[in-house]
């Protein structure tokens, strides 16, 4: 395409600046090389070449509509001779094929054919890029749906010049730059007529029966919205359908959807449990709700379940005309996940322009996908609502359950003061692989673990909770936070020798070991994408178990004078700076810290 659009039959009328302009474009100054054009056609008028050279200009900057109208004036030229025609008509096509006109730009050449009969070459070559810029080969029934679903966003008022559909695999896609995106340039702006609300799916017939009923509905957001996406599922004529054409419909990479022999892998972990709670809470929602209105029952649960899923998965919080909602947007929500801190994407609902709007945070280059930061979530959220899951994630976590002795003397005055109850976990509690004193979980852990183990006078760590109190008198069995500091040696010890226990107890669980989930994942490149999640799952939640073993011993062993400092790894380095070295440096005494809420 290039070398036809900067032949020699260009030369006419522009004295030689297509080569200016051709490496001004090639160095991403689209700018300068647009008013070179625009200055040429002012000065000597509008002619084949010159309209051509700056539709040329206006596709690089992905201008599409600006591009057609000089191609188009240019076809209108009395007495075009066929070669210029061919010319301009290759370049249409083109612009067809960036807009995702795909059917058109073949339609095009393929009717000009006794033009030039290099169209049917173009046209061909195309075809074969096909699978290169989509993933599809042409004229595949799913690259017809992205066609049309793209077409469908563009003429009702989405905005996006630089960004395409790519199609990865049976129900996995993602969106790819088609032109360099600046930093902070606006490169889609998806208007309100576009958005689902849950406000949507309360106006339904069904959503108004299931809010006049009253009947209970936990994030009731989540399911507002499912309903909306169902009814439309089941509308063959819904304006929504291109959208419903593309939307995911497969949840085998979710936990909840797992086969029998997926979840076997899953043994020992926290995670089975919450996939079979999880599973009871939603059928226990979906029976409610069809007693409560019966018409919803035309979705069966299994219907009801999976797409519920997909929705937590894609949706998004935002602030529109001040108040907070979430919505469900079509194109963004196929962006797909970027692990560094910072991703490519920043994306609000911007009020005065009445759209949904993505900044790039970054430079993206032509070709790369566009990513989005999900957040800085451990492996078990990735894989239970999103299906998949980071390697070496930095933030990973594992999730143990903490309850009080049941031996403890004191264990009466406890409960009150926590609001526990001894016949019950006290809660579940996220412990990450770099063990953090001072980070907010991390500290939620360990004090718990303390309180556990304190066995002096309880009227010294009320300050330590909050709601903060003077003495134990004043707990009447309420729900308080704890964020007990480090209180003595001879607790810091016990807290630690608990926290072994636990660790250990939990790693017997998994009937394979941490060694054993490595080897397979280093030597079996056959691995199924499910089956890799888990081993990969697994084996991060075994490793975080083993180094709160390591930690505890070196905690232990330093109180003791039998670990020196430097035997520390980095990874525990917080923790012994900001709990071990101030107990050791203070003794026995109890230390009088401030309270620091969580």
């Amino acid at each position: 395409y290039q070398r036809r659009v900067h032949g020699d039959s260009i030369q006419v009328g522009m004295d030689g600046m297509e080569d200016k302009i051709k490496k001004l474009c090639s160095e991403q100054r689209s700018e300068e090389a647009l008013e070179m054009c625009s200055k040429a056609i002012a000065e000597k008028g509008k002619s084949i070449t010159s309209l051509s050279v700056r539709a040329f200009v206006y596709l690089q900057r992905s201008e599409f509509e600006k591009a057609l109208q000089d191609v188009d004036e240019g076809l209108k030229t009395p007495s075009i001779t066929n070669a210029d025609k061919a010319l301009l008509i290759e370049q249409k096509s083109k612009i067809f094929w960036e807009m995702s006109k795909l059917e058109e730009a073949i339609k095009l050449l393929e009717d000009h054919k006794h033009i030039d009969p290099k169209m049917l070459t173009i046209a061909k070559t195309l075809k074969t890029n096909c699978i290169e810029d989509y993933g599809l080969e042409f004229g595949n029934p799913t690259l017809k749906k992205i066609e049309t679903f793209m077409n469908w966003m563009r003429d009702n008022g989405a905005r996006f010049s630089k960004i395409r559909m790519k199609y990865y695999g049976a129900d996995f896609r993602g969106v790819h730059a088609i032109n360099t995106i600046s930093s902070n340039e606006t490169f889609l702006a998806v208007p309100r007529k576009l958005i689902i609300t849950p406000q949507m799916g309360k106006d339904t017939e069904i959503g108004k029966m299931v809010k006049k009923s009253g009947v209970a509905i936990s994030w009731d957001y989540l399911f507002y919205i499912t309903l909306f996406l169902l009814e439309q599922f089941h509308d063959e004529k819904s304006w929504w359908k291109p959208y419903m054409d593309v939307y995911p419909r497969m949840v085998d990479s979710f936990p909840m959807f797992y086969s029998e022999e997926e979840k076997s892998l899953l043994k020992g972990s926290p995670m089975i449990d919450q996939i079979g709670s999880e599973i009871k809470e939603i059928k226990e929602e979906y029976d409610r709700i069809v007693k409560a209105v019966p018409a919803f029952k035309k979705f069966p649960f299994a219907e009801y379940i999976k797409n519920k899923t997909l929705v937590i998965s894609r949706i998004f919080f935002v602030t529109m005309n001040g108040q907070k909602d979430r919505l469900m947007v079509p194109l963004a929500d196929m962006f797909n996940h970027y692990y560094e801190k910072v991703g490519q994407t920043y994306w609000k609902y911007e009020d005065s322009d009445n759209s949904f709007i993505v900044k790039a945070q970054r430079n993206v280059p032509m070709g790369d996908a566009i990513c989005e930061n999900y957040g800085q979530k451990p492996n078990y959220r990735f894989l239970f609502y999103y299906g998949f899951l980071i390697d070496n994630n930095k933030k990973n976590a594992v999730y143990i359950k903490l309850r009080l002795n049941k031996a403890d003397p004191q264990i009466d005055t406890k409960e009150k003061m926590i609001g526990a109850s001894r016949s019950s976990y006290i809660k579940t509690f996220k412990y990450f692989e770099n063990f953090d004193e001072n980070e907010k979980t991390d500290k939620k852990y360990i004090s718990y673990l303390r309180f556990i183990e304190y066995e002096g006078d309880l009227n010294a760590v009320c300050s330590y909770l909050s709601p903060q109190v003077k003495s134990v008198k004043e707990c009447m069995y309420s729900k308080r936070k704890l964020a007990l500091l480090p209180l003595s040696v001879e607790n810091e010890e016990k807290a630690l020798q608990k926290m072994k226990v636990i660790a250990d107890k939990c790693l017997h669980k998994y009937p394979d070991s941490y060694e054993d989930d490595i080897k397979q994942l280093t030597e079996d490149k056959s691995l199924s994408f499910n089956v890799r999640n888990c081993l990969i799952f697994r084996s991060g939640e075994k490793k975080i178990l083993k180094d709160m073993i390591e930690m505890a011993d070196l905690g232990i062993g330093y109180l003791n004078n039998t670990v020196l400092e430097s035997a520390f790894p980095p990874k525990f380095a917080k923790y012994l700076k900001s709990a071990l070295k101030p107990l050791k440096e203070k003794g026995k005494q109890l230390l009088h810290l401030s309270l620091i809420h969580i």
